[in-house]
């Protein structure tokens, strides 16, 4: 029997931890108002200890196998679902950590970036999933208002919109993940939580969010 990936080990503990959830006929609401036959929520794992190790083990291995890693200076996470994955593989990495808030402080030093970076410093940016990516704008804008350079963003869940690199500016920020929708549904329909039909509907959203499916 082969040996499992992290895409498929990563699904299938974000299927088992319910991080993940289905539901094609009764959709779920988004924020935006639009309905949606999934719903991710990677905020969960934090209440697992055991697979937030296995998590974390993935991620480290996954960031090592960048050639520029001993460049790396810095990981920093982003308010609020990324702090606590980005101090975990701070730890593991023994590296310093610092975390981005989505608007800067409105009183004291006004501060965007908690913790300590200094300009140049080579910054991977963590975060729990992956969409469109437009939430992540706000987060390299301050890394490069801090002068730094953004060699990477990490996630644990890529939706797909966006497959390699994220494009900021004119730079382009390498993007690493654990897993993506492929391998989840693939994991989704070996545990018979999701039928045929289901995936139909899913694929048919996921291509009309711009997913490369």
């Amino acid at each position: 029997m082969p040996l499992k990936d992290e895409t498929v080990i990563t699904a299938e503990i974000l299927l088992d931890l319910k991080c993940i959830n289905f539901s094609p006929k009764k959709q779920f609401k988004l924020t935006s108002g639009k309905k949606s036959p999934i719903y991710c929520d990677c905020r969960r794992l934090i209440s697992f200890p055991k697979e937030m190790k296995t998590i974390t083990n993935l991620a480290v291995k996954k960031i090592k196998s960048l050639n520029n890693l001993k460049k790396i200076s810095n990981i920093a996470g982003g308010e609020s679902a990324g702090i606590p994955f980005a101090t975990l593989i701070a730890s593991k990495l023994n590296l310093p950590m610092t975390y981005i808030r989505k608007e800067k402080k409105k009183f004291g030093k006004n501060s965007q970036i908690e913790g300590v970076i200094k300009p140049k410093e080579n910054v991977i940016l963590v975060e729990d999933l992956m969409t469109d990516g437009g939430s992540k704008l706000k987060f390299f804008q301050a890394l490069e208002n801090a002068k730094c350079n953004t060699k990477a963003l990490f996630v644990i869940f890529n939706y797909g919109i966006i497959e390699k690199n994220f494009k900021f500016k004119k730079k382009k920020i390498s993007l690493i993940s654990l897993t993506n929708w492929n391998a989840v549904l693939k994991v989704a329909r070996g545990k018979k939580i999701i039928d045929e039909k289901d995936i139909m509907i899913i694929n048919d959203f996921l291509r009309t969010i711009g997913v490369k499916n």
